[in-house]
């Protein structure tokens, strides 16, 4: 299971808004799970609001349109289509790739998409809904004993495979 969040600060990095959840049944993986949380934010922003995103290929489909981003070869196209129409009055140059997971050695060091310096705000933010993406997945998780108890049952049934297996060569020969 895949969470998604998304973070507003204010200029000072303090959030203004967070929103969280899980993406619908049909986005099964992280990129659509961040895709789906960059619509989340656009259609709750405020105009001319910077966007900062550490999924590149969400921003490499803003910024090359819908055409591009919607093509039978997209696996995202349809929650990239609905990202797009989300933010068509909105200028491409606000969509900002930035780098995720980063340290805070790399504030005023790497780049976002634009040539811009990473800040303290801009980390802060990205932290923050990481943090939030990764407590949305671990709400609905299955507890951990079943998780355990799953792969102990499969361990078993591989088990039981081999065996049978291992029985029914020895048998025919």
């Amino acid at each position: 299971v895949n969470g998604w969040a998304f973070v507003a600060v204010d200029d000072t990095g303090e959030p203004t808004a967070i929103a969280r959840g899980i993406p619908p049944s049909w986005i099964t993986d992280i990129p659509g799970a961040e895709a789906w949380a960059v619509l989340q934010a656009a259609l709750r922003r405020s105009p001319g609001v910077p966007f900062r995103v550490d999924c590149e290929p969400c921003v490499n489909a803003i910024h090359r349109g819908m055409a591009w981003a919607t093509t039978g070869k997209r696996k995202h196209a349809r929650v990239h289509a609905l990202v797009i129409t989300a933010l068509d009055d909105t200028p491409v140059e606000l969509v900002v790739w930035m780098p995720a997971h980063t340290k805070a050695s790399d504030v005023g060091v790497k780049k976002l998409g634009n040539g811009m310096i990473l800040t303290g705000v801009d980390r802060k933010g990205n932290g923050l809904a990481d943090l939030h993406a990764k407590a949305a997945a671990e709400e609905v998780r299955v507890p951990q004993h079943i998780r355990e108890n799953l792969e102990e049952y499969n361990a078993i049934t591989k088990e039981a495979a081999r065996w049978v297996g291992e029985i029914t060569h020895t048998a025919n020969h």
